[in-house]
């Protein structure tokens, strides 16, 4: 033990929530990846800076430079948890490398009078060959976990749209080279599909979630894709299943196979890749709330219903602009204002003779603008349902 080493250590455990604090912080800013981190993440990012920057602490003051067995162990765990959550290795081992660097300068910065030259020149050394072990643990265990995630696509594609839901693939790059690994080819705006089933007492099953994938002329996850690269998705959260899709194929499509099979969902159509995670909470969460009528002659809500219920059920990402984009669509655009003005005086009337009274044209006129209406957003202003969603829409750009 060097009691010079062993007061100075003794000194940083008392502040070393806050060096940790700063070390994570510093690999925050110089690290894109692990900006996006929050909850359970972050805290464990913090737990292994904690008890890395101690364990340096410790061999350290007692002048033992190596790490034991179960420091390798700890680090190879962490290289194939890294590797299961899609975290680049090379940002992993920087992140190693800005933490000790952090650890060093406040060493060196707070008590260099109370150290010798070679406690210092110690110290910088022992950071060294302890950044070279932890590297050689984590590159091993990081590469042999994606040779085994990889050599099972369909788990390998699962995993990427898990990550993808909870946010855990930030880095474009990272992105981009797990896609080509996998050889995938998603589309930059694809469509997110959340399904359970119609009955709450039925069973999602392997085979129904394979039925609808090939139901919309895709490859099940278990297949090996003919002539071209896989364009979508597929993973499972309980009795609900997800998938991102290819925007090409038809929302027809998609009710009618999802009506064969007994299912019920909500598409968010044209979110971004980046936007996954957010697509998926509102379509969770649609189906979470949404009543058993707004079902009445579908069996797919869209994006427009998601930010109803948002709204209706006063949750903090709901968004009254998003309301008016997705329910009324191009009838806010100015060639479309008289369709929306005759849809707007049949919500407030309650039939088209009196609202083409109040707009001075013949009833089939009215009519007419009515079916426009109806074609334009899919919404039959006739249902109780989507005649809310279109009355709570008008209002809402009316008072914006």
């Amino acid at each position: 033990m060097y009691p010079a080493r062993a007061a100075v250590v003794a000194e940083i455990e008392a502040e070393l929530v806050d060096v940790v604090a700063s070390a994570v912080q510093a690999v925050r800013d110089a690290i894109p990846v692990y900006r996006n981190l929050h909850g359970p993440q972050l805290a464990d990012v913090e737990a292994i800076a904690y008890w890395s920057l101690r364990r340096l602490m410790t061999l350290w003051a007692g002048g033992d430079p190596a790490l034991d067995e179960r420091d390798h162990s700890r680090f190879r765990a962490i290289g194939a948890a890294r590797a299961a959550d899609g975290r680049p290795l090379a940002d992993v081992l920087r992140a190693y490398r800005v933490a000790s660097s952090v650890f060093v300068r406040h060493v060196t910065t707070e008590y260099l009078e109370a150290l010798e030259p070679p406690d210092i020149a110690e110290l910088s050394l022992g950071v060294l060959d302890a950044i070279d072990a932890i590297s050689e643990e984590i590159i091993g265990a990081y590469i042999v976990a994606r040779e085994k995630l990889t050599s099972n696509r369909a788990q390998a594609h699962a995993l990427l749209l898990d990550d993808l839901v909870a946010g855990r693939q930030n880095s474009p790059g990272a992105l981009a080279d797990r896609v080509r690994e996998l050889d995938l080819e998603l589309p930059t705006h694809p469509n997110m599909l959340v399904v359970e089933p119609m009955s709450a007492g039925r069973s999602l099953t392997d085979g129904t979630v394979e039925s609808l994938v090939l139901a919309l002329g895709l490859t099940p996850p278990d297949r090996t894709a003919q002539s071209t690269r896989r364009s979508h998705l597929c993973t499972r959260r309980d009795q609900r299943a997800i998938l991102l899709l290819p925007n090409a194929i038809e929302r027809t499509e998609i009710e009618a196979a999802c009506n064969e099979m007994m299912l019920r969902g909500c598409m968010v159509v044209r979110s971004t890749i980046a936007g996954v995670g957010r697509a998926w909470r509102l379509a969770s969460e649609a189906l979470d709330t949404a009543p058993d009528h707004a079902f009445d002659d579908r069996a797919v809500l869209d994006s427009g219903d998601g930010h109803l219920l948002a709204l209706l059920t006063a949750r903090s990402t709901a968004d009254t602009s998003e309301v008016v984009r997705t329910v009324l669509g191009s009838l806010t655009e100015a060639a479309n204002a008289h369709i929306l003005e005759g849809l707007s005086a049949f919500i407030a009337t309650g039939t088209a003779t009196a609202a083409a009274a109040q707009l001075h044209v013949h009833p089939q006129t009215l009519r007419y603008r009515l079916r426009r209406a109806q074609d334009l957003t899919g919404r039959d202003p006739r249902s109780a349902w989507h005649r809310l969603a279109l009355d709570t829409a008008i209002q809402l750009r009316q008072l914006g």
